[in-house]
């Protein structure tokens, strides 16, 4: 759909589309945990996994404005089937809708934890902030389901910073709040299983600006497309 000849036609106002989790990328580059790095990429993980690419300093977009899709790489060829049609996505092994998932199917089948009662003694209740809880707690279910995704989580961010070989790798979205349930894991497996030399120069931090990233990178992306690609860092 041409959405942005739509707007423009529609509301008479020049119009600038850009990802989300891009923008994101951009607004933590430049106002969040990446401010003076050149070098980052940026995982969404929530409801989905999107991912934001900055390269030598810039956005990095890709052909046709579709880079970034990390989590849509392949990290079990065997896996259950996403709703883009592949099979063992990362967005289906570590997002936030995969935890809840995995939680709500373990319990089904007869396995016992406290998530029943903290979700109010109905399953269909369970989220993955309420997982989170319940790993804190001690809950042996709840932190095996988190212990699956931030493994897979970790296995993705091998591939990204074998791949690009960034400074820093910034996680946000819903799931950054579980802070080291989520990012430690990561950090382990990206020492282990990366060349060590980009292991060894690359930083995994939490998002700083929450959900207000994409609000950011998307007024900086709109300001320098503006400007004309002028790089805007103010």
């Amino acid at each position: 759909m041409p959405l942005k000849t739509i707007l423009e036609e529609k509301f008479k106002v020049n119009t600038y589309i850009i990802n989300d989790a891009s923008a994101a990328a951009l607004g933590e580059h430049r106002r969040g945990s990446g401010r003076g790095v050149n070098h980052l990429v940026l995982f969404t993980v929530g409801t989905g996994i999107g991912g934001g690419i900055i390269a030598d300093g810039r956005l990095y977009l890709g052909a046709v404005g579709a880079a970034g899709e990390f989590g849509h790489m392949t990290v079990d060829a065997d896996g259950p089937r996403c709703g883009c049609g592949n099979t063992g996505c990362l967005e289906m092994l570590a997002s936030g809708t995969a935890v809840a998932r995995d939680a709500i199917k373990r319990i089904e089948e007869g396995e016992k934890s406290s998530l029943v009662s903290l979700s109010g003694n109905g399953i269909d209740g369970i989220t993955a902030e309420l997982v989170g809880e319940a790993a804190r707690r001690g809950d042996a279910l709840a932190s095996e389901v988190l212990a699956r995704a931030a493994y897979y989580l970790g296995i993705g961010m091998v591939n990204v910073v074998n791949i690009f070989n960034p400074e820093m790798v910034v996680v946000g979205g819903g799931m950054a709040g579980l802070g080291d349930l989520l990012l430690a894991p990561g950090r382990r497996m990206v020492a282990e299983r990366a060349f060590p030399v980009s292991s060894r120069a690359v930083r995994i931090v939490t998002a700083a600006l929450g959900n207000e990233a994409g609000v950011y990178g998307a007024a900086v992306f709109t300001r320098e497309q503006i400007k004309g690609g002028q790089d805007e860092s103010t």
